[in-house]
């Protein structure tokens, strides 16, 4: 597994203006990509995609924290922030190609 992208996202709303989570983009040794959701540092879901098709293979979410608003803030662009180095940037090296971006 190789970490490829990662970018926090906005996923306030108006009961929870400040709530910020962020999302962990991997390759798997077959090329599918794997996504990890977090909210604030606690893991919150997973999703497998097929690289070839882009279909979901398989999906998770923690029941305790879910609301279908969070996944339609995780899949929208416009709410992603981007990641600051001060996050750490292990993962931005020569050949890096940001994957995780606004529209």
């Amino acid at each position: 597994m190789k970490l490829l992208d990662r970018t926090m996202v906005n996923l306030g709303s108006k009961d929870n203006p400040d709530l910020l989570g962020h999302i962990s983009l991997f390759e798997l040794n077959n090329n599918n990509l794997y996504y990890l959701y977090f909210i604030e540092a606690r893991y919150f879901g997973c999703k497998e995609v097929d690289s070839k098709t882009n279909k979901t293979i398989k999906e998770e979410r923690i029941s305790d924290e879910y609301h279908y608003n969070l996944d339609l803030f995780f899949n929208d662009r416009d709410r992603y922030l981007g990641w600051d180095e001060m996050f750490g940037e292990e993962f931005m090296g020569e050949d890096y190609i940001p994957r995780l971006t606004q529209n």
